[in-house]
């Protein structure tokens, strides 16, 4: 009988298993436990929210949910959302099990649930199926919501608001009941360009966020929201931007935007300037703050830049600290009626990684943080980002009266789609909205590019098939098996 040479044949068992060994890192990682004591809860955020995660929790070890966590770490994911985002998907994409609660940005809840790195918070093993959202204020408690699941519970929001010149509209004998409409808030600007352009150099009637990036699809959504366009995608994921108060309102809206010759805007009737196209925050903020808008739709971290603006307009303060000459208030609807939303929100929700050894533990302190009046506090006193918690809006501290306009603006707030590939939607959006205020083509034909550009981007073949990895694993094994063989026989043959 001839002999097999061993050596060889232990080198290539050898190299299948570690083949083997690395295709099966991944699915071994993904059930790997802490062990160590004592318990510590890792919560990952961004370095801006650093601050409020540290104060909120400074009074978290006098609470019951507490209980069995010796302490909690907090981990940074980057100093913006690019950052943010890159880092979780790398990690949680890899079955990471040292993170266990997540921050979010509200439009990632409907991608990082469909990839199934967050828990369903509704499973009766965590907050159940009658745990009440209606807590919360109302857009951000959408936006943690993936078919009819909760994914996460909100921590601080962001929405769109209306900054108005108040000295400007009291001047011209206007009030806030002036403004609940696109139409009246028209007229206003109208009237008061009229009167003031000639002593306020470069004076606009409105300015927004309307350049092609995130914050235009922002502005779109808002505006066709105003109008009752409130729902562009159903619960099957289709999506509809060519309904006819859309129309409409991309109408009215691009009606009120000069064209490139009209540089005077007194002498016209309109009330938006040619550089809206290209404006975003920081061109938009700069406007304001400049003293050359009368209203601009804005985010509430520009509330304490006017305050610590020189302009005495801006910085001039009543005895609670509120401004004198300018205010805050919800953006106005088409008419007013109830199925009418025209704030997005922004802000940020807090999740729960699905790899986590520490699930209930990790949802304790996301109650803590999301739910506890001190702990919801401390976003707004850190960086003017009011509380998700309705009830904080009750018995305001003195400092902290402002954030009482955000809580009125707040019965107007929609959420953006929530949708797994709303990233890839997002630039579709922005790209047509651009087209369209910017009279590259009309409103009918926008929306339909903008319609068949959505379906498209969504039949797009994923980059990786899910589940691929199990038959490549076992293909390359058999393959080395094959490998092995062969080699045997090649040498039991030449003996």
């Amino acid at each position: 009988m001839k002999k097999i040479n061993i050596k060889t044949t232990i080198f290539l068992l050898l190299l299948l298993f570690m083949t083997s060994g690395v295709l099966l890192i991944p699915a071994i990682a993904k059930t790997e436990l802490k062990t160590s004591q004592p318990v510590v809860i890792d919560i990952v955020v961004t370095d801006e929210q650093f601050a409020s995660v540290t104060a909120g929790l400074n009074r978290f070890q006098e609470s019951p949910l507490s209980n069995g966590i010796d302490a909690v770490n907090i981990i940074s994911s980057g100093s913006n959302a690019d950052q943010q985002l890159a880092f979780l998907q790398t990690r949680l994409a890899a079955g990471d099990t040292t993170l266990d609660v997540i921050g979010l940005d509200v439009v990632w809840t409907a991608q990082f649930a469909a990839n199934g790195w967050i828990i369903n918070l509704s499973s009766s093993t965590y907050l159940g199926t009658s745990y009440d959202m209606s807590i919360f204020i109302g857009g951000m408690a959408d936006s943690c919501i993936y078919k009819d699941s909760i994914y996460a519970l909100p921590w601080f929001f962001n929405l769109g608001v209306l900054y108005y010149r108040r000295d400007l509209m009291e001047q011209n004998g206007f009030t806030l009941d002036d403004i609940d409409t696109w139409a009246e808030l028209n007229a206003t600007a109208n009237t008061i360009l009229a009167a003031n352009s000639s002593d306020i150099s470069g004076l606009v009637g409105f300015t927004a966020q309307m350049a092609n990036y995130e914050g235009g699809t922002v502005n779109f959504i808002e505006w066709i929201g105003a109008n009752g366009a409130t729902e562009i995608v159903d619960a099957q994921g289709d999506f509809n931007v060519t309904k006819s108060e859309i129309v409409d309102a991309m109408t009215f809206l691009k009606a009120l935007i000069a064209p490139a010759e009209a540089t005077d805007l007194a002498t016209t009737d309109y009330i938006i300037s040619r550089e809206i196209l290209t404006s975003t925050e920081a061109e938009s903020g700069d406007k304001w703050l400049d003293g050359e808008a009368i209203f601009v739709r804005q985010w509430p971290y520009i509330y304490d830049l006017s305050l610590e603006s020189s302009d005495p307009i801006f910085n001039t303060v009543d005895g609670d600290g509120l401004p004198i000459n300018w205010g805050i208030t919800g953006i106005p609807t088409f008419d007013g009626t109830g199925d009418q939303k025209s704030a997005c929100v922004g802000g940020q929700i807090l999740s729960i990684n699905s790899k986590s050894p520490y699930k209930q533990a990790a949802l304790n302190v996301t109650r803590y943080l999301c739910e506890d009046n001190f702990s919801q506090y401390q976003p707004l006193k850190e960086y003017s980002h009011p509380p998700a918690l309705k009830e904080t809006y009750q018995g305001l501290p003195t400092n902290l009266l402002f954030a009482e306009a955000f809580f009125n603006a707040s019965d107007v707030t929609l959420a953006r789609p929530i949708f797994p590939k709303y990233s890839l939607v997002s630039d579709v959006i922005s790209d047509s909205f651009s087209a369209i205020i910017s009279c590259q083509t009309t409103p009918q034909a926008g929306l339909t590019t903008m319609q068949n550009n959505i379906e498209s981007v969504l039949t797009v073949v994923p980059d990786v098939i899910p589940g691929f990895m199990l038959p490549l694993g076992l293909l390359i094994m058999s393959s080395m098996i094959s490998l092995i063989i062969i080699v045997q026989r090649k040498r039991l043959n030449k003996k």
